[in-house]
């Protein structure tokens, strides 16, 4: 087996995967999922392959035991192996998307490309060609790939644009909408030299860019390089720097992958030039100073607030209080499970959106965090039914004051939004506070602020004949006001349906 240890300080210490993982066979691109429990690789050759005994890549997985073992791998099967060459890029956080190699038209082949592949409630769907504008036709050399950014908005490609050459650059195309991508465009000289620049893996944090070149100043063959996003450009990158020796050496290294945690990397090693020969994928501790940006990783479930029953729910989350749009989600149609990753530094809001459904919005303050964290958040959809109650979750006041900052008007406008849509609605707006301070003066504070937002909401065109507004103190309370946590649970703004 490839990958043994290393008795040289100034050599990597690879750590090989195992006989459950790496095979009499090679196996290359290794993804593993953003929580780190699952790993999909390709397996050449192997009997079991789609197309076997031919020459074969097939998409193998394995899942991470409780003991931090990995499984056995098997067989992705269909719709994912159904080719020759088959090959997966990314699976989204979510769990919900997966992005393999062809472009596919009613489960056939039908060119070069990458297509998309979604879980419903009745499973897999078949794969779904990405439509990327001049992709074909700048596409001419022997090998290509792609990794694609966590929010699921941006694809950063990797081909050659001579015939036959195995001498790629990389390139971006941004999500349009849809299936619908732009035309990709050149990184830039930064990251594109006249050597092979290939395997790219955008980390978690959306910033840091892993990949493999030969350009001059490795430890020879293909070396793992290391670069950061400077602006929203993705033309500006910082100059490129090797990942040095505890990572490379004079073997080819390629398709450098992380979890979201992204202390520990997953990596193909070969004893070929190229990768054409024996590869194994293994594992290294990365330092510290090249580790991505830190990030948190959100999970937990879509569920009704009456019934807890699941829902497969669309999911948005974006920054406060722009309210830029810093992502997209599907929880899963099956269990309602859902899963995020959101770069720390930043406060954020996400709401989970189905039909028939209020968009109940969270808030995550990541401003202060400087490590990587797992939280988890349910949501839950209040159904637009009469009598309903929806708190704001995502509306803040000044301190003591019924002055509403621009953190809130996110939210503010999704209301208007479903007061738009359901035209003959009429709410009833509610202030409550904790018990901090008088009777007198959280009785006007509540009323205060229950009218902020009834005329935020009539400022947007809302009619006022459709809503009211009242304040009632600290007079119903949802928990006792025994701690300071519970005491922010108390105070709120909220909305009841008085008809549809």
């Amino acid at each position: 087996m490839l990958c043994a240890f290393s008795s040289a300080a100034q050599q990597p210490v690879y750590r090989n995967l195992g006989p459950k993982v790496n095979s009499a066979y090679s196996e290359l691109m290794p993804f593993i999922t953003a929580d780190g429990q699952k790993l999909f690789f390709v397996r050449e050759d192997h009997p079991v392959n789609t197309q076997s005994p031919q020459h074969s890549q097939d998409i193998w997985f394995s899942k991470r035991e409780a003991d931090g073992s990995w499984s056995e791998a098997k067989h992705l099967g269909f719709p994912f192996n159904t080719s020759r060459f088959n090959s997966m890029f990314y699976q989204s956080p979510d769990g919900t998307q997966r992005i393999i190699r062809g472009r596919f038209s009613k489960a056939e082949r039908i060119g070069d490309g990458f297509s998309v592949c979604r879980l419903t409630t009745k499973g897999w769907s078949d794969p779904e060609a990405l439509d990327m504008p001049g992709y074909e036709r700048l596409s001419k050399g022997k090998f290509s790939g792609m990794c694609m950014s966590v929010d699921n908005r941006t694809i950063i490609l990797y081909f050659s644009r001579k015939e036959d050459s195995d001498e790629n650059d990389m390139y971006v195309t941004h999500l349009v909408s849809g299936n619908r991508w732009t035309k990709p465009e050149p990184l830039g000289t930064t990251i594109n030299t006249a050597y092979d620049e290939s395997t790219p893996f955008l980390a978690p944090d959306g910033v840091t860019l892993y990949f493999s070149s030969e350009r001059p100043g490795g430890y020879g063959s293909a070396d793992i390089w290391m670069s950061r996003r400077l602006d929203e450009s993705w033309t500006r990158w910082s100059e490129p720097v090797n990942m040095g020796p505890t990572i490379n050496d004079n073997r080819w290294q390629a398709y450098y992958t992380l979890a979201a945690q992204g202390n520990t990397a997953y990596i193909v090693v070969g004893d070929g030039p190229g990768g054409q020969g024996k590869n194994d994928i293994c594992i290294v501790d990365t330092e510290t100073e090249k580790r991505p940006n830190p990030v948190a990783l959100i999970t937990g479930r879509v569920l009704h607030t009456q019934t807890n029953a699941p829902l497969g729910a669309a999911i948005t989350y974006f920054t406060l209080p722009e309210g830029t749009e810093a992502g997209i989600a599907q929880a899963n149609p099956q269990t309602g499970e859902y899963q995020i990753v959101l770069p720390c530094g930043k406060l954020y809001g996400f709401k989970a959106t189905a039909a028939g459904f209020y968009a109940v919005s969270e808030n995550l303050n990541l401003a202060a965090s400087k490590d990587y964290q797992e939280i988890k958040r349910d949501l839950r959809l209040a159904p637009i039914e009469k009598g309903q109650v929806v708190r704001l979750n995502n509306i803040f006041f000044e301190t003591g004051k019924a002055e509403l900052r621009p953190e809130s008007f996110v939210e503010l406008d999704n209301l208007v939004k479903v007061l738009t849509d359901n035209p003959t609605m009429t709410i009833a707006i509610a202030g409550h506070t904790d018990d901090v301070g008088s009777d007198e003066a959280n009785l006007k504070l509540s009323d205060d602020r229950a009218l902020a937002v009834m005329n935020y909401l009539i400022a947007k065109g809302i009619a006022a004949t459709r809503l009211s507004a009242k304040g009632f103190g600290e007079s119903k309370p949802v928990v006792q006001n025994s701690s300071d946590e519970n005491r922010a649970m108390n105070r709120r703004v909220e909305f009841t349906i008085q008809s549809q």
